[in-house]
């Protein structure tokens, strides 16, 4: 996960059996501002006079990979461009909203020699407006010319957002059954993406089952915090046998 699944994942919607204990809600308001993987430099944030986030600068290997610029529209994201590090564009994410939730998310690549758009993915969601958290009950995914490809189905196990995921093709058979948990402290990759309605805490452990092959991929998280419930360290171990350390700084 040199990537770290979050960002990019078109898979698992930041989603996660943690206790159902009081919530521990912090007593300041901080923002994060950067990320390190093993030392070295993964994520910087810097936002907006607002205070919501403006700019993403991933990492790979401490060297900057890509940056991600954030629009908005009355205070919503409406869109996120990806450049790479010599600032070319090369793919963007524009969202459509229905009330303060978002309904369709669309993928566009941009070919660097001609600007060429190509819309490659739409994404469409299901979210439950009765609800101040955790509100999305399923998705589906389409290909650039609207086929159905695969769909989820979304059940929380408890308030913090921890879930059961059921995942099906496009033909309606089940494939997947991911499990995600999560704790009751303040999420320290809530910027990644602008669902910030459905992800407001941390990921401890994560396992998707595959019902076609029957293996199961999955990782846990050791972290730590500070006095007011912010994650400092975060310590990822995956199935596959690697290993992250990430710190986090805020202000």
């Amino acid at each position: 996960m040199k990537k770290l699944l979050l960002l990019a994942v078109p898979f698992t919607v930041f989603l996660s059996c943690s206790s159902d204990s009081e919530d521990t809600t912090p007593v300041k308001a901080k923002k994060i501002i950067e990320v390190k993987q093993d030392n070295q430099p993964f994520y910087k944030f810097t936002y907006n006079s607002k205070g919501a986030i403006e700019q993403i600068t991933n990492y790979n290997n401490g060297v900057p990979a890509n940056i991600t610029v954030v629009e908005y529209t009355n205070d919503l994201e409406t869109k996120r461009r990806v450049y790479n590090s010599q600032y070319t564009l090369f793919n963007y994410q524009t969202y459509t909203y229905t009330g303060k939730f978002i309904s369709e998310r669309s993928i566009f690549s941009v070919n660097q020699s001609t600007g060429q758009e190509i819309l490659t993915q739409v994404t469409r969601y299901t979210n439950d407006a009765t609800k101040s958290s955790n509100n999305l009950t399923a998705v589906q995914y389409y290909d650039g010319t609207g086929n159905l490809k695969w769909q989820q189905e979304i059940s929380y196990t408890d308030k913090n957002g921890s879930s059961i995921t059921n995942v099906y093709s496009d033909s309606g058979v089940k494939t997947n059954v991911s499990t995600t948990v999560k704790d009751n402290s303040i999420a320290w990759d809530k910027v990644l993406d602008p669902f910030v309605y459905q992800h407001d805490h941390n990921t401890t452990s994560s396992d998707n089952k595959n019902l076609v092959d029957g293996s199961t991929t999955g990782y846990t998280v050791e972290f730590t915090y500070d006095k007011d419930n912010y994650p400092l360290t975060a310590k990822y171990v995956h199935s596959n046998g690697l290993k992250y350390t990430y710190t986090f700084t805020w202000e």
